[in-house]
């Protein structure tokens, strides 16, 4: 259907890896079905996972008007952004929900805001805001939350990113009532295990995670999952550890090349992205007083040929043999040379901010 097409058509369109494979493990099947009306939903999400979600509701909607009655959207409002704060960045589920003629609240707060008519049921999708007790309880189901992991696993805003910096081999959905108070902290209700696959970048699972939890909403909405008596999956018998995933801050980004291996530098650029140093430029310039920092940009290489004079420092760069001094590499702590793909220099022009580096280098080692 084209509507499912769409869900990466406003974002670019690239096919989804869902495909089951081995290591693949359902833990609950939602196989009872559970009478309810016709369900008013407030649908609460933001980023790409959650579209994947909208988009399953809407078609259980035109197919089971019997089990969705409406659908109304809220998200975050448009910010503006970019140098003079002249352009305008909407959540991406809005053009999804405008396109599927979706009711519409774009709000930054819950407080002193009251739906516009009643809801049955309230399902968030990576959506940053806590939804407070008064409208779960005010819904005649509560609500749902699916979540990018296998829960009490990676509780918090990052669970996909967290992922793949713990170098995870599986992770998973999880289908829980929201809490009142807190995030990430309802009764599960159902759950689904995923190899993660080798070399994955958050898009990667949130292409094979988004349809998987899509699936499992809208099967649940359809059976029911959601009506009293409620089952607590998470007395099931498997135990799962708790652990937090926080929100990915700019510190995350900053390259500590004293304790940061080569394997480290690549997983975080191929992860988080923008890696930045602020010790690469006062070297370079021979400057301790002007402070700028270095943007990288990825893919990183280890150079398979590092200078045979230079001995391994970490973070000391060095100009590349046979490059004509154009090019640096910066040793990592476990003494392997690191290449960016880019470079750039805060306040300054992005064209040239290499050249202008090895430049510098190569006249500080000719000094």
């Amino acid at each position: 259907m084209l509507l499912w097409r769409s869900c990466r058509a406003v974002t670019a369109a690239r096919p989804s890896r869902v495909s089951k494979s081995p290591g693949w493990t359902r833990f609950n099947s939602t196989a009872v079905t559970k009478h309810h009306d016709p369900l008013r939903i407030l649908f609460c999400g933001a980023d790409e996972f959650s579209i994947y979600s909208l988009i399953a509701l809407y078609e259980l909607q035109q197919r089971r008007s019997d089990k969705v009655a409406s659908i109304n959207v809220i998200c975050r409002p448009d910010k503006r952004t970019g140098r003079g704060l002249k352009q305008i960045s909407e959540v991406p589920i809005k053009g999804i929900a405008s396109e599927l003629e979706l009711g519409l609240h774009q709000i930054d707060t819950f407080k002193n805001w009251q739906p516009p008519k009643p809801f049955d049921l309230i399902v968030a999708v990576s959506f940053g805001l806590l939804v407070p007790a008064r409208l779960i309880n005010g819904a005649k189901y509560g609500g749902l939350n699916l979540h990018p992991s296998l829960l009490p696993d990676l509780r918090g805003p990052a669970p996909i990113q967290h992922t793949l910096l713990r170098h995870r081999a599986s992770t998973g959905i999880t289908l829980q009532t929201m809490h009142p108070t807190r995030f990430d902290h309802g009764m599960i209700l159902d759950q689904e295990e995923a190899p993660v696959p080798p070399h994955s970048t958050p898009e990667d699972l949130v292409d094979m995670l988004g349809p998987l939890g899509a699936r499992m909403l809208a099967k649940g909405v359809e059976s029911g999952i959601f009506v009293p008596p409620l089952t607590d999956f998470a007395n099931s018998g498997s135990h799962i550890e708790p652990s937090h995933a926080p929100k990915i801050m700019p510190e995350d980004r900053h390259i500590d090349w004293k304790l940061w291996t080569a394997e480290m530098v690549q997983t975080r650029d191929r992860v988080l992205g923008r890696l930045w140093d602020s010790t690469t430029f006062a070297f370079c310039m021979n400057d301790t007083v002007t402070a700028k920092r270095i943007n990288y940009v990825g893919p990183w290489t280890v150079h398979p040929a590092p200078p045979k004079d230079v001995t391994s420092q970490p973070g000391v760069p060095v100009l590349l043999p046979d490059h004509k001094s154009t090019s640096f590499g910066i040793w990592s702590a476990d003494g392997q040379l690191m290449v960016p793909d880019g470079v750039t220099i805060d306040g300054e022009p992005k064209a040239g901010a290499r050249q202008k580096l090895a430049y510098a280098l190569k006249k500080r080692r000719d000094a």
